[in-house]
């Protein structure tokens, strides 16, 4: 038993370490995917939020969440690696 809390206490440290880093890492890429989604928003022609917000374009929201996607699957491929 004293064995298990000793492994544990030492285990403590690495965890605090992998839950900071995951919350950075969290923080970043949820940012640059913003960022990302706005300057692609801004390089195409109309504004796509304006027609997912208000009036309501099905095509345009899956044009977005597969862009959406896109650009996080990107973002995790660069930090990852």
């Amino acid at each position: 038993m004293l064995n298990w809390i000793h492994a544990l206490m030492f285990q403590i440290p690495a965890l605090e370490k992998g839950i900071i880093g995951t919350i950075v890492y969290t923080v970043l890429g949820l940012i640059m995917c913003v960022i990302g989604f706005k300057v692609v928003d801004w390089l195409i022609p109309g504004h796509l939020a304006r027609q997912i917000a208000e009036e309501k374009n099905l095509a345009a929201g899956i044009v977005a969440a597969a862009l959406i996607l896109g650009i996080c699957i990107i973002i995790a491929a660069a930090i990852v690696g």
